[in-house]
């Protein structure tokens, strides 16, 4: 289950924050994939390519001390409107780690960045790295502060 909890319109990107509540993490990937097609901003090949891509390239990626996201996409192809989906997760869930497949994380959200251009969208996903790293948006994370969670993704997209 996703529930949409806030949703603007940036210039050049659409900004979705979610809660979600999953069975597994392929069933977070397709329901949140799901999402983004009903919005307009992905094809609806997407879900699709998603999931595969993470059968072969794992997107846990640790943030802190027990603490990890998934950074689930697809190729640039599948991006008809730039997004950024950030699902908080109410149950954690296992995924296997980016770059060490064989390890596990527990992932507490979820954030999907659908980019129709990568040199374009270079500036942003500096950013996101640079966000992911800081020890205040492990806490965001853990305790789903919405509201600055929603505040930190803004200003990824400004100048």
């Amino acid at each position: 289950m996703i529930k949409l909890i806030a949703e603007e319109e940036l210039p050049n990107l659409s900004l979705f924050i979610c809660l979600g509540r999953f069975e597994d993490r392929w069933a977070a990937l397709l329901e949140s994939a799901v999402f983004l097609v009903e919005k307009g901003v992905v094809s609806r090949d997407y879900p699709e390519a998603v999931i595969e891509r993470e059968k072969r390239y794992p997107t846990g990626f640790r943030i802190g001390e027990g603490l990890a996201v998934a950074l689930p996409h697809a190729h640039v192809k599948y991006t008809v409107k730039p997004a950024l989906l950030a699902v908080f997760l109410e149950n954690p869930l296992i995924f296997n780690c980016m770059g060490s497949p064989s390890e596990l994380v527990e992932v507490y959200a979820l954030i999907f960045v659908a980019v129709k251009d990568l040199d374009r969208s270079a500036r942003m996903l500096r950013r996101l790295g640079d966000l992911l790293a800081e020890e205040s948006f492990s806490d965001i994370v853990k305790n789903k502060k919405i509201g600055q969670a929603l505040e930190l993704f803004r200003s990824l997209h400004s100048d």
